[in-house]
């Protein structure tokens, strides 16, 4: 009996021994999907569906799972500013017709900041209050929340990232991510990072998408990607759809890639080096008492200052829904120096943040979009509306919210403007630019040459000088 009892112990335990050998590659398969800190591998590893699916990958390199960039000490702030033009006291006709044009969209308040990047000139215009109830009037330094302005500075970090060989804008995003993302309708065609931000990828802003605001949970882009909902009957890269839900993606992929959140990450490589206090966490800011309440067309507060302070990133990497594509929170003339560096080659100061093959990719508008030619966070257009010239622009409309940038798309005019308006009336353009920032854009632009101190003095030793610009002067 005894025997018999040993005999089958001895193949139980032979069982469990083979049962622990099978089960141990399944466990390691779904304990990868399931962990959502899960470091990814490079592009070099990844599966090639649309090449050849014979190909021999025993040739390539091992894949270097530590994908955590080396970042340089942080640099101490840097005095970027050389001269601040206030159109008030320099222009004062014009700072009138600014005026006008604010107060005829009922704007709450208005900041504006002009950028002459060859001479280092910003010329600024603020309008009204930041906050109606305290009445905290709006200043130079005020910061509003951009809303989809905060598109074009993740960008930048993905484009960071790809400078350091540790993103592929052509590579398929499941490598990225640690699971598969896959438009079953067209399983031979991966997503790229570039589709992304192109806003051709498939993935569009659907009901559960738009339903999840202010809800970030552990799984919450993970489970709307794979459970499909989220993502058109469309061949990725082939159709223009805007969409918030593509760059929340984007970012979870920077954070994955970075080793740390998206804000974080930002600060290191593009804020903090440029000497910036702008953040997607407001709260993590260094001036958190000059953030603009938002209001409404009705002039009814929607976001309060409290409620923007709120703001909390997600507890686990690469699963916030709502930062990456509306949350940064920034002054104008702050963002006008993150478009200074891009209309420099990515750098400013001596500081580069982007190399030009990156600045090159990023104004590469070769994708229809609505009414524009689009670029990664970028679009172009040509016309009339500034002087005739191609520019790159782009909108920012959120809670009663209006932002817009352009700037020069002529590589020998290194000039734009940057706008923050809140509570005015909702009235766009054809080509879907907000009225009253497009009307104050035109206003300063077709000025800008009075404002100018570098021209005025110019204009002085041959013996001529601005019309507007010296009534400025004398008044």
């Amino acid at each position: 009996m005894r025997n018999s009892e040993g005999k089958a112990g001895v193949v139980i335990v032979f069982l469990v021994f083979i049962i622990l050998i099978a089960a141990a590659p399944w466990y390691f398969i779904i304990s990868r999907n399931l962990d959502p800190d899960y470091v990814v591998i490079p592009p070099s590893a990844q599966p090639d569906r649309q090449g050849d699916e014979n190909r021999d990958v025993e040739d390539e390199p091992e894949p270097d799972v530590d994908v955590t960039p080396p970042l340089p000490e942080p640099e101490p702030m840097l005095p970027l500013t050389d001269v601040v033009i206030d159109i008030r006291t320099e222009n004062p006709d014009l700072f009138r017709e600014l005026s006008e044009i604010s107060s005829e969209f009922k704007a709450v308040a208005v900041s504006m900041t002009m950028y002459d990047g060859d001479t280092g000139e910003f010329m600024t215009y603020e309008y009204g209050l930041a906050d109606i109830e305290n009445r905290r009037a709006v200043n130079t330094d005020t910061k509003f929340r951009v809303a989809s302005l905060a598109k074009l500075t993740t960008v930048i970090c993905a484009m960071v990232l790809a400078d350091q060989g540790l993103i592929d804008l052509d590579t398929d995003i499941s490598v990225y991510l640690g699971y598969e993302v896959i438009n079953t309708n067209f399983p031979g065609t991966y997503i790229t990072p570039r589709m992304l931000m192109q806003h051709t990828s498939s993935i569009f802003d659907s009901g559960a998408f738009d339903a999840s605001r202010g809800r970030n949970s552990s799984e919450s882009i993970r489970f709307l990607l794979e459970r499909g909902g989220s993502l058109r009957r469309s061949e990725p890269g082939t159709n223009f759809e805007y969409t918030n839900f593509g760059y929340a993606v984007l970012g979870a992929i920077c954070e994955n890639v970075a080793g740390k959140s998206l804000d974080t990450f930002a600060r290191e490589v593009l804020f903090r080096p440029l000497g910036i206090d702008a953040s997607y966490v407001p709260d993590k800011m260094n001036d958190t008492g000059n953030i603009a309440v938002l209001y409404n067309e009705s002039h009814a507060i929607t976001r309060s200052v409290e409620s923007q302070l709120e703001i909390e990133e997600s507890e686990s990497l690469g699963h916030d829904l709502h930062l990456a594509q509306g949350n940064l929170t920034i002054s104008t003339i702050d963002y006008a120096r993150i478009l200074v560096m891009l209309g420099n080659g990515g750098v400013l100061k001596n500081v580069r943040i982007l190399s030009e093959e990156a600045v090159r990719d990023i104004h590469m508008a070769d994708v229809e979009g609505a009414s524009y030619m689009q670029g990664l966070a970028t679009r172009f257009s040509r016309g009339d509306l500034f002087g005739g010239t191609g520019y790159y622009w782009h909108t920012g409309s959120a809670y009663g919210l209006f932002a817009q940038y352009i700037y020069s798309a002529d590589s020998d005019l290194n000039r734009g403007v940057v706008i923050a308006v809140t509570g005015a009336t909702t009235d766009r353009e054809t080509n879907g630019m907000v009225t009253v920032c497009t009307d104050l854009s035109k206003a300063v632009w077709d000025n800008f040459e009075h404002l100018s101190r570098a021209n005025n003095l110019n204009n002085e030793e041959n013996g001529t000088n601005g019309e507007n610009y010296e009534n400025g002067e004398e008044e």
